[in-house]
């Protein structure tokens, strides 16, 4: 897997937690701790509009299992395989209305990978595209990209640091080594 990875996302990584570190210890030693009252505030309001999101997922998409979408549901647990992931998480599939995406997410130590129908639609015709979205989003849950943006959250709103980990977090498993590991 090391391969893999963007050369400059582990420098990156690397540099965004430092910084973020020293970022939220600034903000708590100069507000005296006052902030923590706010981070506070702020994640109990996320972990309610997260759960609403993931319940709304849950709630409008469908999930991919053996009896629901069994194609697609093979293509994602060889994938699961060719990236070396035992556990195969949620995926479901959601109504694109026009949205030509996917993606991954997580929720209290839970993955979810969600593909937009439109992305299935258009990829009928062209399986190994899926497994590409597929082993895509895998890719950002076998690489760790979905945990602790709270440690990095001071800097990723810097115009240049932010986006240049986003960007490399975005090209890490993204080549024809991928392509190919996936068939």
């Amino acid at each position: 897997m090391d391969t893999l990875i963007y050369p400059h996302e582990r420098s990156l990584s690397k540099i965004t937690l430092v910084l973020g570190l020293i970022g939220w210890l600034v903000l708590i030693l100069g507000t005296v701790g006052v902030a923590l009252v706010y981070v506070l505030a702020g994640f109990i309001a996320y972990i309610f509009a997260q759960s609403a999101w993931v319940a709304s997922i849950r709630g409008h998409a469908v999930q991919l299992s053996p009896k629901q979408f069994p194609d697609l549901y093979e293509r994602l647990e060889h994938c699961c395989k060719a990236l070396g992931m035992d556990d195969v998480p949620e995926t479901y599939i959601l109504n694109g209305n026009g949205l030509f995406n996917a993606f991954a997410t997580r929720f209290f130590g839970r993955n979810f990978v969600v593909l937009m129908s439109d992305v299935v639609d258009a990829m009928a015709q062209e399986p190994d595209g899926i497994n590409f979205y597929i082993g895509h989003e895998l890719g950002h849950i076998r690489l760790k990209h979905l945990t602790g943006h709270l440690w990095r959250m001071p800097v990723l709103w810097l115009p240049l640091l932010g986006a240049a980990y986003s960007r490399a977090k975005e090209y890490s498993g993204t080549s024809q080594k991928t392509e190919n590991k996936a068939r």
